[in-house]
């Protein structure tokens, strides 16, 4: 992950301390989200009066919300008003409320990805790579490589259960999915390969898996990472019989 300069002097906060959840009640189209303390301890040297601020961010969207002083702060909810969240990135921040302090960052979490606990068909189980209803049109997917998270592929909100879809689809599979593999490990090897991103792990174990046990390309020989990809595609698309389900997929519809 990328290091950042603390110029503030603030204290990093873990995010386990806190329980915050984005859910919607009646209205799908309406989302809430929910904030309590569940460590007490990571709070106790700031002032009662610091302000407690949840910052989202998600596909150029980005909204920040209010959730009253720290001292009073135990469970509470707040309306994301209008802003189409699906899974954003979140961090939560103290600032102090102080006249001569106002507005300073006291302390902050990192960044993690907040998932929505209303989803179902699959969309929100863990995995490498995460799928997300959003209005994208006119675009069918959209992929999102975070630092803080795992990648999100957002599927286009007019196609139904687009988790189970993105996972099922002869089309998706052996077109699309090979492209965002492409994609991702450029960002973990090529574009990235200096810096440390937490999720990368889960994603370099699991090429390794499929590799049997071939060594990592270096990320400063570009020739040798385009043809360590390629030879990863290769064996993921063997391994799920790809182009075979998609002639079968091709015959029944014809």
């Amino acid at each position: 992950m990328r290091r950042r300069i603390r110029l503030t002097g603030r204290r990093q906060l873990p995010h386990s301390s806190v329980d915050v959840r984005i859910f919607a009640v009646g209205d799908p189209q309406k989302k809430l989200i929910s904030l309590s303390v569940l460590k007490k301890k990571p709070f106790q040297s700031f002032p009662p009066n610091a302000r407690v601020r949840l910052r989202l961010f998600e596909n150029k969207f980005f909204k920040t919300l209010e959730f009253g002083t720290l001292g009073e702060l135990e469970y509470r909810i707040e309306d994301l008003g209008n802003v189409s969240f699906s899974a954003p990135s979140c961090q939560l921040r103290v600032v102090a409320s102080d006249e001569h302090r106002r507005g300073l960052l006291l302390g902050s979490t990192k960044t993690w990805t907040l998932r929505d606990n209303n989803e179902n068909g699959g969309n929100t189980r863990k995995g490498i790579l995460m799928f997300k209803p959003s209005d994208i049109a006119p675009r069918t997917w959209k992929l999102e490589i975070r630092e803080d998270d795992h990648p999100v592929v957002y599927i286009d909100t007019k196609i139904k259960d687009p988790g189970t879809w993105a996972r099922n689809d002869p089309v998706f599979i052996s077109c699309v999915l090979p492209a965002i593999i492409r994609e991702v490990f450029e960002d973990i090897l090529y574009i990235h390969g200096d810096t440390e991103q937490e999720w990368s792990d889960d994603w370099l174990l699991w090429a390794d898996s499929l590799m049997s046990g071939r060594s990592r390309p270096s990320p400063s020989d570009h020739d040798e990472f385009q043809k360590w990809v390629n030879d990863l595609l290769d064996a993921f698309c063997l391994k799920h019989c790809t182009l075979n389900t998609l002639l079968d997929h091709l015959k029944e519809e014809g």
